[in-house]
């Protein structure tokens, strides 16, 4: 296995700069009947149900599950709500720009666990095993997405995947989180889409949801596998391939102190 290491321990200073923070940031533990999760950035800051270390860091550093290396068990079983706002200066300050506002907004809350949970990290970039999703030889079964919709995006949910007016890029990201490896957009296909897929999911119900608290159920013998599934209802193919997958090595962590 190829391992190249990027010599730099991030604790939410780098070279003795201060990282952009939120004005407060509350962190309670989840009282032991909490169920259900949701991560959010919104105009103000961020807002944590019932979330655990691990997603955090998922949403933070911009990864998935399986870019998270090492550390303590409880980083996946400990859940949290955590909300943390800006101050009114700095939130006429973040860039109008989604994407940029979205990164800004990751900055601050990566100050916040390295503040919070001690949270040390360092990258690697390891060989890994990822998926490239390329267009079938019948071509793409996808329609085009209707443009006087407001919404967009992909709502999957044990096994049934609904695309409404969504890029090949999310459904890469989506695709992730069910495979556990990274997906890759080869299709060549620019514009957003509209599709459905019924399929059995890699490792039952609870796959693609870290925070889960079901355990998995038995998928249906008579649903298709994702790859099947993928060729026979939206005319892509996801073909296995090797390539070089930066992580987020956990150095150092520890459980919060309440506020």
């Amino acid at each position: 296995m190829k391992v190249a290491i990027l010599v730099l321990l991030i604790t939410g200073a780098v070279f003795g700069q201060t990282s952009p923070s939120f004005e407060v940031a509350s962190v309670k533990p989840s009282g032991p009947n909490s169920r259900g999760n949701t991560y959010s950035f919104n105009h103000a800051g961020v807002s944590i149900e019932n979330g655990t270390l691990k997603g955090l860091i998922e949403m933070a550093y911009d990864v998935r599950e399986f870019q998270i290396v090492g550390g303590p068990g409880w980083m996946e079983t400990d859940h949290y709500y955590v909300t943390a706002k800006l101050t009114p200066e700095d939130e006429k300050s973040l860039p109008a720009n989604e994407p940029e506002r979205t990164k800004q907004m990751r900055l601050r809350l990566q100050a916040v666990l390295a503040e919070r949970f001690q949270l040390q990290i360092h990258r690697e970039t390891r060989e890994q095993q990822e998926y490239s999703l390329v267009v079938g030889k019948k071509g793409s079964k996808m329609r085009e997405g209707n443009a006087s919709l407001p919404q967009f995006g992909i709502n999957s949910n044990c096994g049934v995947m609904k695309g409404t007016r969504a890029r090949m890029a999310t459904l890469c990201v989506v695709l992730s989180r069910q495979l556990q490896h990274p997906v890759l957009d080869h299709t060549n296909l620019a514009g957003m889409y509209d599709f459905e897929m019924t399929f059995a999911p890699e490792n039952g119900c609870g796959s693609g949801q870290p925070d889960s608290r079901t355990p998995p159920a038995e998928a249906s013998p008579d649903l298709p596998s994702i790859f099947t599934a993928i060729q026979e209802q939206l005319g892509l193919k996801l073909e296995s391939i090797r390539g070089l997958v930066e992580v987020i090595v956990i150095d150092h962590v520890g459980k919060p102190d309440p506020n």
